[in-house]
This record gives structure tokens, C-alpha cells and sequence, in this order.
């Protein structure tokens, strides 16, 4: 490569930089959105299967006994909540973080359209210099002055993209960085209140079962068995010989 490519590209590579830089961000948003979506749609598929859960224990739980079937009751009730607060949760972050990051789509082609103009702009003032190099070994001064001329001219066009990208750019990183700052302490809010109120819920749960006294539920429950006198303790067609210890064959001999 010789010195004047090696120099072209020198030259390029600021331009490289924000363009490599504009795609970068354009991709990180698209990924967030991409997967606030898909974080969406697996919750919808995780709330099926803990509905699913909550269903077959508040089925059983009416069918408990009462002793216990207020706490079981108000189990359900609690898991329910959580999983209603998750879904709020996720709506309020698809509806709030995701049009944030679509937007810089066109954020970032408006972006790169003006670091086109600035690589026109560029070439144009490229060509004035190599056109007055070869003018001023070819010509007279006359021709070398048009030409300088025609250099100033385009000095000041390509300072004046280049003032146009540099305050383009500073904007450009301002706004994702206050765009990104946003995005991620929004996230990180909602999943806090989400937690603490899915934490006061799991709690209210947990006491629930740390209140349901053993005695009592046995009590309850053998209370309301119908107790079996001592004549129906063993079934009329066995013999009252019989002990748990026996064996078949002796039993068949009673018989």
C-alpha cells in the first residue's frame, strides 16, 4: 500500500468509527426490544402453568377440611396476586420501554445520512486538492489562484459538514446514553415494585401454612370420621382369631 492510500485511510477511519458506532447502537436497541418481546411471551406461557397450579389447589382446597381451608384458600389467593402483579409488570414494561427503543431505528439512519454527506463533502475537497497539485505544475499562477479558490470553497463546505457531525454526533451519543439510562433504571424500578409487592404476597402465603395447627386439623378431621364401634372393629365374615401375625396357611386352617 502506498503512502497516499495509507494516508486515505487514515483520513476515513473517524468516519469508520461513528459509522461502526451508529450500527452498534442501533443493534444493542433492536436486541432490548426484541427481547422485552420475548420476555412478554414467555411470561404469558409461565402464567398458564402457574394458573394451572393455582386451579388444581384451590380445587382441592374447598374440599379440605374447614379447619384449614381458610389458609388454603387465602394461599391461592396470594399466588394469584403475584402472578397478576407479573403480568401487570410485563405489560408496563412493554408498553413503556419498548417504543423507547424502536425509535432509534430512524434515530440512526438520520445519523448516517449526514455522515454521507460529510464523505461527499469530503471527496469534493480531495479532488479541489489533487486538481491544484497538478495545476500548479502544469500552469501559470492564474490557473493555480482558480483553483485555490475552488479549494477554499471546498475547505469550507467540508468545515462546515464537519462542525454539522461533530455536533451531530455529541447529540447522538448524549441521547443514547440519557436513552439508555432511562431505559435500564425504568426496568429496574418496575421489577422493584414488582418483588416487593410479590414479596409482601409470598409472605402472607408462608404465615398462612405457619398457621394451621397440627392438633387441631387432626382433631377436626377425627371428629368428623364416624367413629366405628367396637362390634364393627372387625368385619363380621372374619374370624376373631385373626392377629396381623398370622400367616395364610394358618388362616386357611381356621377355615
Amino acid at each position: 500500500m502506498s503512502k497516499k492510500q495509507s494516508g486515505s485511510v487514515k483520513e476515513d477511519s473517524p468516519l469508520k468509527q461513528y459509522a461502526l458506532m451508529i450500527t452498534s447502537t442501533d443493534l444493542m436497541f433492536q436486541k432490548i426490544s426484541e427481547s422485552l418481546t420475548a420476555s412478554a411471551t414467555s411470561a404469558a406461557a409461565a402464567r398458564d402453568k402457574a394458573d394451572s397450579f393455582n386451579i388444581c389447589l384451590s380445587e382441592y382446597s374447598v374440599k379440605e377440611n374447614k379447619s384449614i381451608r381458610g389458609e388454603l384458600v387465602d394461599y391461592c389467593e396470594c399466588l394469584k396476586a403475584v402472578e397478576d402483579k407479573k403480568q401487570q409488570t410485563i405489560e408496563t414494561i412493554t408498553e413503556k420501554l419498548k417504543p423507547a427503543c424502536d425509535r432509534w431505528k430512524a434515530i440512526c439512519t438520520e445519523v448516517q445520512a449526514t455522515l454521507k454527506t460529510l464523505c461527499l463533502a469530503r471527496d469534493k475537497e480531495a479532488k479541489a486538492v489533487r486538481n491544484l497539485e497538478k495545476t500548479k505544475c502544469k500552469e501559470g499562477s492564474k490557473k493555480a489562484e482558480q483553483v485555490a479558490n475552488d479549494l477554499a470553497t471546498k475547505q469550507t463546505e467540508l468545515a462546515t459538514k464537519s462542525g454539522e457531525i461533530l455536533a451531530l454526533m455529541q447529540q447522538f451519543h448524549t441521547q443514547k446514553l440519557n436513552d439508555y439510562k432511562a431505559i435500564l433504571s425504568t426496568y429496574a424500578q418496575i421489577q422493584m415494585l414488582y418483588h416487593s409487592r410479590a414479596l409482601e404476597f409470598y409472605t402472607r402465603a408462608f404465615q398462612d401454612m405457619m398457621d394451621i395447627q397440627d392438633d387441631e386439623y387432626l382433631e377436626t378431621v377425627l371428629n368428623e370420621t364416624t367413629p366405628l364401634s367396637l362390634s364393627q372393629s372387625v368385619p363380621q365374615n372374619m374370624d376373631s382369631s385373626y392377629t396381623p401375625n398370622q400367616s395364610q396357611e394358618q388362616l386357611n386352617l381356621t377355615k
